[in-house]
């Protein structure tokens, strides 16, 4: 019996990545767990280098298409050529309202049952500016034969649209990729000195993730104890500095380097500012940093708190930088035993929930 087919829309960039060329992301992770279920491919618009060519890893099958928010019509041709061709049993938008509204068009068209991922906030999003946009994604959300979301309270916020309870899929994480490493071993591999007490933060360096206050929390700790450190890694934005003698900055490329960073921390940080996006999302790196057994201080926004709250201690105040300072020094040397519930969110484990929403579709 021939597998059923699925045709996934996605953005190739995401998160500072190319999440085609990188092999990186939550779709591509969630579906590559069920390619021995389905046939699953790609179209992946690509909005930065407007590059058009196809690609297959790891059995998904990839079609990248140049791309542009006002004219659309790239990927419209291109969805429809890959419908009539590859007959699809299921499309399923995501990263994206254009592309959400762009499925459900041919969705309907062609009788295929669609599925939607609603990721982010996408209020904040540039194509919320353009007219109408809103109101036909809200309409995607309504009518699509099923909804998932990425956290909850993304899920309540636009519960009104269905008048339901909608499934969710957090974010997840590859336990035998992030796993527990000795400390001193990471260090000496790193070149860090032993004896400095190590915080660390990766992922977008900016004012909205709270990175600016991490530095001047890390500052204060410093005048009464100069063996504080910070370590950072990602991308820099423009006008953020970091240059200070106690802020190490390594880019770390390679996921073996980042969990030997990760492991050979103190303490692992999530200084997220309250904002439109943070209130609604799920850091990926939340499930990164539990799956290493590092003590972890995360200010109380959106999901994180429903995940860290059964953890003393590993919550702070959004914009705080004494309380920041405060959990800091409370989860130093502290035990801790985040890698159990890690274990509930593999990639492995949040798959078999999206089988059961496709199977659910008729």
């Amino acid at each position: 019996m021939p597998k059923k087919k699925i045709l996934v829309l996605m953005k190739r960039f995401g998160s500072n990545k190319d999440m085609v060329k990188d092999n990186f992301g939550r779709e591509i992770r969630l579906f590559e767990q069920l390619t021995n279920k389905y046939e699953v491919h790609f179209l992946c618009t690509d909005f930065h280098l407007k590059q058009d060519f196809i690609t297959k890893k790891n059995d998904i099958q990839y079609y990248v298409v140049p791309s542009s928010l006002m004219f659309p019509l790239s990927i419209i041709r291109r969805v429809k050529k890959l419908i009539k061709k590859n007959r699809y049993d299921y499309i399923i938008p995501t990263t994206e309202p254009l592309l959400g509204i762009i499925g459900y068009y041919y969705a309907k068209k062609y009788n295929i049952p669609i599925i939607y991922e609603v990721q982010d906030n996408y209020e904040i999003y540039d194509t919320y500016k353009i007219p109408f946009i809103r109101k036909l994604d809200y309409n995607v959300i309504k009518k699509s034969d099923a909804v998932f979301f990425s956290n909850y309270a993304l899920m309540n916020k636009l519960r009104f649209l269905r008048n339901e309870t909608s499934p969710i899929i957090e974010n997840g994480v590859d336990l035998d990729t992030f796993k527990i490493i000795p400390k001193k071993f990471c260090r000496k591999k790193l070149n860090i000195d032993q004896k400095t007490k190590l915080i660390t933060y990766t992922g977008h360096i900016s004012k909205d993730r709270g990175i600016d206050k991490l530095i001047q929390a890390v500052k204060e700790l410093r005048e009464k104890d100069k063996t504080f450190y910070l370590l950072l890694s990602g991308k820099i934005d423009k006008g953020m500095n970091i240059k200070y003698p106690f802020v190490l900055f390594k880019a770390l490329p390679k996921k073996e380097e980042l969990v030997m960073a990760l492991n050979a921390s103190d303490i692992l940080i999530i200084a997220s500012t309250d904002n439109p996006f943070t209130k609604y999302s799920f850091p990926q790196k939340l499930l990164e940093y539990m799956a290493v057994n590092v003590p972890i201080v995360a200010t109380a926004v959106g999901d994180v708190v429903r995940i860290l709250k059964p953890f003393k201690g590993s919550l702070c105040k959004p914009g705080s930088i004494q309380d920041l300072k405060n959990k800091i020094l409370l989860q130093l040397n502290k035990k801790m035993d985040y890698r159990k519930e890690a274990m509930k969110y593999t990639w492995k484990v949040l798959s078999k929930r999206l089988d059961n929403i496709i199977k659910s579709v008729k």
